[in-house]
């Protein structure tokens, strides 16, 4: 009954949308070559106050339709193109002739601008010039209290996830500009959810040139796209912001403020906040838009990311800035946290910025884990129920600038210093049962664990193309991080073992780690056209790595302190390491849209491995010439190489870690290298007229020498793990999607997108006496859909279904399966007037939940907005978490021959009221409702 119930509401807004009056059609060409003119824009205006109608953009044969035409209405088409004049043909369509054919419209040139030639009423809302996509954003119209990603969301090819992440056509939106600087950071989401949209002049979209240079290939089918928003005239002075405050049941609260102050080429951000409601203090776009504390990513090339949301809660994280909420260890988490952001942008050639940030998060958690092993018709479990705390307290400060000496130069320079500091208690209370003989072992484990971590880290990157030679260009990119850890491990455990004999063991021990790292890496690129056909390419880097672990394990004196070194769990390792390479490749042009590149990789790694302690040198030094190749034809591109990959430190060392005496790991000094061979396909087509994009890769990766755990469980339960080379690890993923929009009226939008992710991998598994392979297959598929009326009524829903089955060559390990489902919809009602009725509603169900555990799950969440005061800057929210009650965090992980199920602790059932006072730029009111401060899954 829900599925007809679906179609059939899908089916209604299919029909509703794509029903038209009238058509207007015709073919434009150029007046003196007689070609046609494809992407022009045909505008379609009411002729008595140049409201608009529709528009439609040419196909490439220059032929255009123009549905969504009123009949018996006085209507003023507008046919634009870059470096055209402007066609304007006054008309009518009527019921008797629904369809009117205007024939062949021959455009001339003309050397003036658009601008120049069409009054700001008669702009049309999308103009193509060359490789940029240009939207007028009046012709866009949104709610008088709406936001960039509100207009963003109505623009043809765009979309806007719940996380704020933006495409265009398919492609990921790397950074924002506005008016061509990085005035708010240009990170995607800097200023989506932030700036007022009625603010916004045009919307200009292009591809990321910054990131072509860095690739080095000049294809496009691998860069993202560069949004850059122009402002209005006069409305760069003033600020914005926000101050909210809120209580509910159960001593649950929360309170904070976001405030940014600009003057033209100066933003100032301060933000600060508390709340004990498992989440951060902020959604992750408020503290990029407002906050600008991503703006590190805003001049460097890349940055470290991290945006979570479960039903237990969410959470961000950037950069090592911890901005509070529900934690990757789980627990309930109240968060509080204060920092300053500076961004002076004073020309089109310098950007600077300065940020600090202080945050605090406090977790205490109940967390149930089961795991069982398989073997044969043994099943081994070990239950484990952790409860503690978990503190975390971290300092962060930034500094850097993007630079533009002249037309062809850019400079990126920035530094990052972080303070980590974390304290965790871990109260484990763990037992280990065999099906056939019962109970092996039951004890208390008790940790605590104290980390602090000094990182300082930059980056500095120069990128220059030639003035006289088109083509040629170099770059040249240099990251350093100097990350000193320090860590103090303190373990105590007290064990009861019933198999084969019965025995107590008690255990205490204090292990030191220091672990001080340096990493340095600098990369260039190198392009050179030798003919019309032939260009080559060199790329270089060169990596240097040094890195100390020294572990010191204590145990008790008589005195009860930990200060009795214990040799054979202490260690010194030492690694120093230099890798480069230097790779030519020839590029060949088969013709403009298809090109042939193959390559060698002269690849040549020094690493030195010292244990101090036991006076072991492992030296390993190799050298390789591997082969390349890479084909581009339009959207499809094919790649192949071959690597040759050193063992990472943390599996070389050998001295063994007992800090959980169930778990025990080991290291081997002996690793040989990993060679693998990687193919990977590409495919991106996209349609602008048809607002439709399909994408899709295929990836296969060969591996010998593949680095697995070795695991033996003994009689008692206890599990030792230890790094093995393996060979013939065979890896397969693919992932397909497809976008689709329909935009008849500017009033009615809908929207769908499906697409599934596939892994298939085949690698050795080594338990016990017992060496076999393992085949685990990785499936997920989402199918999601959308409806927005006029900014009155918006309606999300979807789904998605996830399989993870794992196949062995041994019959004495168990088939894995794990499955599940999930259905989730939300829907923001704004009416009447001052009243915004939001819910959202999810069920997942996942059969692969041991018995007595819920194996489905309801979440229902509702909230009523009333907002008040002069241009609705008054909202007072009533919100209730979790209606029905029902709630839960369980997950289920398979991996090797074992099934992992977890349970942790929530928040659950709760009411909220919160205030919140919006500040807007010259009074701009802040959308209410929807996805961006509602309830977070």
């Amino acid at each position: 009954m829900r599925k007809k119930i679906l179609f059939f509401l899908t089916g209604f807004c299919i029909s509703a949308i794509a029903y038209s009056q009238g058509t207007l059609k015709g073919k434009i060409i150029d007046s003196v070559s007689g070609q046609p003119l494809g992407l022009a824009t045909i505008t379609v205006f009411k002729a008595v106050d140049t409201v608009i109608i529709t528009y439609r953009m040419s196909t490439p044969e220059g032929d255009f339709k123009v549905p969504g035409i009123p009949l018996d209405m006085n209507c003023r088409a507008i046919i634009s193109f870059s470096g055209y004049s402007v066609y304007r043909k006054e008309f009518v369509i009527t019921k008797d002739q629904s369809t009117m054919d205007i024939g062949k419209i021959y455009m001339t040139t003309n050397t003036r601008s658009l601008d120049e030639v069409l009054v700001v009423a008669e702009r049309p809302p999308v103009v193509i010039r060359k490789d940029t996509i240009e939207f007028n954003a009046s012709a866009f119209k949104t709610l008088p209290n709406a936001l960039v990603e509100d207009l963003l969301k109505k623009l043809p090819g765009v979309m806007v996830d719940r996380d704020g992440n933006i495409t265009v056509n398919g492609k990921p939106v790397n950074r924002i500009m506005v008016d061509g600087k990085t005035f708010f950071g240009d990170d995607p989401r800097m200023a989506t959810r932030n700036l007022p949209a009625n603010v916004i002049d045009k919307v200009q979209v292009t591809d990321d040139k910054e990131e072509m240079m860095r690739n080095g290939d000049d294809n496009p089918n691998n860069v993202g796209k560069v949004v850059n928003i122009t402002l209005k005239k006069g409305v760069k002075k003033g600020w914005f912001g926000k101050l909210y405050a809120g209580g509910g049941t159960d001593k649950l609260y929360e309170t904070g403020g976001i405030a940014n102050i600009y003057r033209d080429t100066l933003q100032v951000s301060v933000l600060g906040y508390m709340n004990n409601l498992n989440r951060a203090g902020f959604s992750y776009s408020e503290l990029l838009s407002a906050g600008g504390f991503d703006r590190i990513r805003s001049n460097s090339n890349g940055t470290s990311t991290s945006v979570w949301n479960s039903n237990a809660g969410s959470g961000v994280s950037i950069n090592g800035i911890n901005f509070g909420g529900q934690q990757g260890f789980g627990g309930i988490s109240t968060s509080k946290g204060a920092g300053f952001n500076l961004n002076h942008a004073p020309n089109q050639k310098k950007s600077l910025y300065l940020q600090y940030f202080n945050g605090n998060v406090h977790s205490p958690r109940t967390i149930t884990t089961n795991m069982d092993q398989f073997i044969g018709d043994t099943t081994i479990s070990t239950n484990t129920i952790l409860t503690g705390d978990m503190i975390t307290h971290g300092h962060n400060i930034g500094a850097g600038a993007r630079l533009k000496p002249d037309s062809v130069t850019n400079i990126v320079i920035n530094a990052n210093y972080l303070i980590g500091l974390q304290d965790e208690d871990r109260m484990n209370r763990i037992t280990g049962d065999n099906n056939k003989i019962g109970l092996l072992s039951e004890g208390n484990v008790n940790q605590n664990n104290d980390a602090h971590t000094y990182w300082y880290r930059h980056s500095i990157s120069f990128s220059r193309m030639s003035k006289k030679k088109k083509g040629r260009r170099v770059n040249f990119v240099h990251n350093l991080d100097v990350n000193n850890r320090f860590n103090d491990y303190m373990s105590e455990s007290d064990i009861s073992y019933f198999y084969p004999g019965t025995y107590d063991s008690i255990y205490a021990q204090l292990r030191k780690e220091r672990l001080p790292r340096t990493d340095a890496i600098t990369t260039f690129n190198y392009s050179e056209p030798i003919s019309k056909k032939f260009t080559i390419r060199i790329g270089g880097r060169y990596e240097y790595s040094r890195f100390n672990n020294g572990v010191n394990t204590f145990n008790k004196d008589g005195t009860g302190k930990f200060e009795v070194l214990n040799d054979l769990l202490s260690s010194d390792f030492r690694r120093i390491g230099h890798r480069f390479f230097i790779s030519p490749a020839l590029e060949y042009k088969v013709k403009q849209d298809f090109t042939i590149a193959p390559s060698i990789r002269i690849l040549e790694q020094h690493v030195t491995n010292k244990l101090i302690t036991s006076d072991i040198i492992l030296r390993q030094k190799k050298f390789d010439v591997l082969p390349g190749l890479s084909i581009v034809y339009k959207q499809l591109t094919i790649n192949y190489n071959k690597d040759v990959m050193l063992p990472g430190f943390s599996y070389l060392n050998p001295v063994r870690d007992v800090s959980n005496p169930y778990f025990i790991t080991t290291g081997n000094p002996y690793l040989l290298p990993s060679r693998k061979d990687n193919i990977s396909v590409n495919y991106f087509f996209n349609n602008p007229k048809r607002y439709l994009s399909v994408g899709g890769w295929i990836n296969a990766g060969f591996t010998n020498n593949d680095i697995v755990q070795s695991i033996v469980v003994d009689n008692n339960g206890v599990q030792e793990s230890r790094p093995v080379n393996a060979d013939n690890t065979r890896n397969y993923s693919m992932n397909w999607n497809v976008n689709k929009q329909y935009r008849n009226k500017h009033s009615i939008m809908f929207s769908w997108n499906t697409g599934n992710w596939m892994n298939l991998t085949r690698s050795r598994l080594l338990f016990n006496s017992t060496s076999g392979w393992q085949t685990t297959f990785i499936y997920n598929h989402w199918f999601g859909a959308g409806i927005n009326l006029n900014d009155k009524f918006e309606w999300n829903i979807n789904y998605s279904f996830a399989k993870n089955f794992t196949r062995y060559t041994s019959d004495h390990f168990k088939k894995l399966n794990v499955s599940s489902y999930d259905l989730g919809t939300d829907m923001v009602l704004r009416w009447p007037k001052h009243l915004i009725w939001e819910t959202q509603f999810g069920y997942s169900y996942n059969g692969s939940i041991p018995a007595g555990l819920p194996q489905d799950m309801l979440r229902w969440n509702a909230a009523l907005n009333i907002t008040f005061l002069k241009d609705e800057t008054g909202v007072l929210k009533f919100a209730v978490n979790d209606i029905l009650n029902r709630n839960t965090s369980i997950s289920v992980n398979a991996i090797r021959n074992s099934i992992t199920t977890t349970r942790g602790n929530i928040l659950g059932q709760y009411f909220l009221v919160t205030f919140t006072y919006n500040v807007r730029a010259a009074g701009v009111k802040k959308r209410i409702g929807g996805r961006e401060r509602f309830f977070l899954f």
